[in-house]
């Protein structure tokens, strides 16, 4: 494919391209650009030259767009409208007043920043709303899409599309029922001689940053369940003898009314970072600049028990 450098391109062709699209006629397309036939027929030709391909092909009294056109036109109305938001000048915001939505993705293991977001949100802005979404394999690239405003994901995590800003980092830790037998002589060889409780979506055979570090120790664990959420966790510890290892923010505010004890991983493990990412297009305009400060305050917020 050859390339195509910016600076020979007229963004009016593209605007043009848009609303053919469309209307898939030239006469409409002229009544709602305000222009002749011919100037939209000229800017078609030169549409023509410079994707190498005839966008449209006549049909009956129409104009039938080519695979080429089709591909655009998925593409060209979320292009344009970056661009517009680009080139704007940003709008005031007054949270007081708006009715506004944000969409928010993050990882349920972080359950006890959003009482806390959801009440700082209605103390200040009444009106607005917040739509929670969880976590999939894709949702980096629709962020950067701005499908969603901002993302609480763990701090090694990149994205050339989006900014990010780290929100802190805590301690792996271990919880277990209270009394739990592995907690009598706490050691790493008590630690790997009891099945563990996994939290995935995915595959359970995917190594995660403690299987890593223990293959490095030489040391096994043994998985002897999976639950697909951190809602279920706690419940579970408290009723079997499966330990957990996660970052100390995923429980420690349910622990204690679960009756489960915490120690200490008897092994060293980076802490676990968490960073607040968003669209880096879009991360600068007033609104989404005011949720962005709500979500980053109310995470920094979390305070990790004693």
């Amino acid at each position: 494919m050859s390339r195509v450098h910016l600076r020979q391109v007229d963004l009016n062709l593209l605007v043009v391209l848009d609303v053919l699209l469309r209307e898939r006629s030239v006469t409409r397309a002229a009544e709602q650009l305000h222009v002749t036939r011919s100037a939209v027929s000229h800017a078609l030709g030169r549409l023509r030259e410079l994707f190498g391909d005839e966008l449209f092909v006549r049909d009956g009294r129409g104009l039938a767009p080519t695979v080429r056109a089709l591909g655009l036109a998925e593409t060209l109305p979320r292009l344009l409208q970056q661009v517009e938001r680009t080139l704007a000048a940003p709008e005031a915001f007054d949270p007081a007043t708006s009715t506004r939505v944000f969409r928010l993705v993050a990882p349920d293991f972080i359950a006890t920043v959003v009482p806390r977001l959801l009440a700082e949100v209605g103390r200040v802005a009444p009106s607005v709303g917040v739509e929670l979404l969880p976590h999939s394999g894709t949702v980096m690239e629709e962020l950067a899409d701005g499908r969603y405003d901002a993302l609480l994901a763990p701090s090694f995590k990149e994205h050339g599309g989006l900014r990010h800003e780290p929100l802190g980092s805590w301690p792996w830790v271990v919880f277990g029922r209270a009394g739990h037998p592995a907690f009598d002589d706490w050691s790493i060889a008590a630690w790997a001689a009891h099945p563990h409780l996994k939290v995935s979506r995915g595959s359970s055979s995917r190594p995660g940053p403690i299987d890593r570090r223990i293959a490095k120790l030489g040391v096994h664990r043994t998985i002897g369940a999976v639950v697909p959420h951190f809602t279920m966790a706690a419940s579970v510890l408290a009723q079997t003898d499966l330990l957990i290892t996660v970052p100390s923010v995923s429980l420690s505010s349910v622990a204690t009314s679960f009756g489960l004890e915490r120690h200490e991983l008897p092994f060293d493990l980076r802490p676990f970072g968490l960073s607040l990412f968003r669209n880096a297009a879009l991360g600068d305009e007033p609104g989404t600049r005011w949720f962005i400060d709500q979500v980053a305050a109310a995470a920094r917020a979390l305070r990790d028990p004693e």
